[in-house]
């Protein structure tokens, strides 16, 4: 996590601070960052900011605080998240349910996708113009070194954070477009099948049929064996 870039991605920066500081069990500075990453959309920020108020990592333990942060995680319908949410669910009250709501529309005010997802499209806006519009002198940062060197620092879902001067994917468009960003986001949480071309049963099977007749020894080979 130490060498995870997240240049103009506040969201990944907020994630990836929190993650490492949770892990060292220094949950009050991993608070802090899971709500940069929140304020930015994302998704599993505000998932991880619930199970520690689940949890009294932190802070105390707030059911309510925690099912309103779930909700609101859920916001795109990512399974996992919904599964949080609704195992939550059944060991709260009604008045507590309702209590959970309330504070969910309040924090979707700050953090819903309704503002969160504009605030984080600015900071994309701002990095791409800085890549695009370079002024002679100014550094990127963005570094290609040997491939024996660069590889992914960190893999949250299915998305790939790379090092830091590793340039592999930095410039594509889905790192820096808002909404082949959040699209690609989206697939590292929603499940993905890939069907293959329809195939008619009814063929099948007569074909299987008539490569057995054709297989079939006739009544009147007298061969020994």
């Amino acid at each position: 996590m130490h060498n995870a870039s997240t240049w103009y991605h506040p969201d990944l920066y907020g994630l990836t601070l929190g993650m490492q500081y949770h892990a060292k069990h220094q949950y009050q500075d991993a608070l802090k960052f899971f709500e940069i990453g929140a304020l930015y959309a994302d998704k599993l920020s505000q998932l991880s900011i619930g199970l520690m108020h689940l949890n009294g990592k932190g802070t105390a333990k707030d059911p309510v605080t925690a099912y309103a942060w779930f909700d609101l995680a859920a916001e795109r319908n990512y399974p996992q998240f919904i599964a949080t949410r609704d195992e939550l669910k059944p060991a709260l009250t009604p008045e507590q349910l309702a209590q959970a709501q309330a504070l969910r529309n309040e924090l979707g005010k700050r953090y819903g996708d309704s503002v969160a997802k504009h605030r984080l499209a600015v900071q994309l806006h701002q990095g791409l113009m800085n890549i695009t519009g370079s002024r002679t002198g100014f550094n990127s940062g963005v570094v290609q070194i040997s491939e024996v060197r660069c590889g992914p620092a960190l893999v949250i879902g299915g998305h790939v954070i790379p090092q830091i001067g590793c340039g592999n994917d930095f410039l594509a468009k889905a790192n820096w477009i808002p909404d082949l960003y959040f699209a690609a986001r989206d697939r590292e949480w929603m499940p993905n099948v890939s069907v293959g071309p329809l195939t008619d049963i009814g063929s099948v099977k007569s074909n299987a049929k008539k490569s057995d007749e054709a297989a079939a020894p006739n009544e009147g080979d007298s061969r020994k064996h």
